[in-house]
């Protein structure tokens, strides 16, 4: 996938980047993106399972059990829907590498077959949220330039701003995004998403952040879309990291089984 602006059921794990300044000066592109290299480089490495629980203004509630494991270099990740029951046993596969493209697969059980995630799929929401199915996974590094632009307060911590824009905005679903980092526990706590034209589209929060087995962990996350004034929020619990998961979880053969 090339589109990688956003946050990541992974995404929203994945949203526990990190990273210490060495100053507090604002600098160029090259020290924005040593920044946001140390940050993808604290990220935990370790498999950990979850429940996670997406909600909405709305009014409905969707149910979800979440694995994640490094599987020889890639963060992979598989997510299958146990509620409701008209929505039940929808999996995804989210492949996500560093460098070149991704790839995300969804098992749709009325066609009972798994379909590979295209550019215009990863644009959609996923499962009905303010949250798009390529907002599930971190931003490859080298598709975008960065900068830092400010300084802001977000839940009580102090967080560097740091722009992120696409050398090639047309390969990208959004034109830039903004995202506060807070430089002492190391989190990346809001990321502001803005359309093609600049205009502010969506606002990803961490509303509850605590540490669990010694890794910060976000427990609740929202999104919320600007222009359509709805919000989805994501909630993890039942959290164990270091979780015994086989490789074979993270591939096409176990979506369809």
């Amino acid at each position: 996938m090339t589109s990688k602006n956003g946050f990541s059921s992974r995404a929203a794990l994945a949203a526990l980047l990190a990273v210490a300044l060495a100053n507090s000066a604002y600098a160029g592109d090259s020290a924005a993106l040593d920044l946001l290299q140390r940050v993808r480089d604290a990220v935990p490495k370790v498999a950990f399972t979850a429940k996670a629980t997406l909600t909405s203004d709305r009014g409905w509630v969707r149910e979800l059990v979440l694995n994640h494991k490094q599987v020889n270099g890639v963060a992979a990740s598989y997510l299958e829907v146990t509620a409701p029951t008209d929505l039940k046993d929808t999996r995804f596969l989210l492949l996500d590498r560093d460098t070149g493209r991704d790839d995300q697969f969804i098992y749709v059980p009325s066609a009972k077959r798994s379909i590979q995630v295209g550019t215009q799929t990863r644009k959609q929401p996923f499962l009905g949220s303010e949250f798009y199915v390529g907002d599930l996974v971190q931003p490859e590094l080298d598709a975008f330039t960065y900068d830092f632009v400010g300084e802001e307060n977000v839940n009580g911590r102090q967080c560097k701003l740091v722009q992120s824009s696409p050398k090639s905005p047309a390969d990208e679903i959004y034109g830039k995004s903004i995202l506060a980092i807070d430089p002492n526990d190391l989190l990346v706590m809001k990321t502001q998403l803005f359309d093609q034209s600049g205009k502010l589209q969506k606002v990803w929060t961490v509303d509850k952040i605590e540490k669990v087995d010694g890794y910060w962990t976000p427990l609740v996350q929202r999104m919320v879309d600007v222009t359509e004034n709805h919000w989805s929020k994501l909630e993890l619990s039942g959290i164990t990291y270091n979780a015994p998961l086989a490789d074979d979880m993270f591939t096409r053969t176990y979506l369809t089984r």
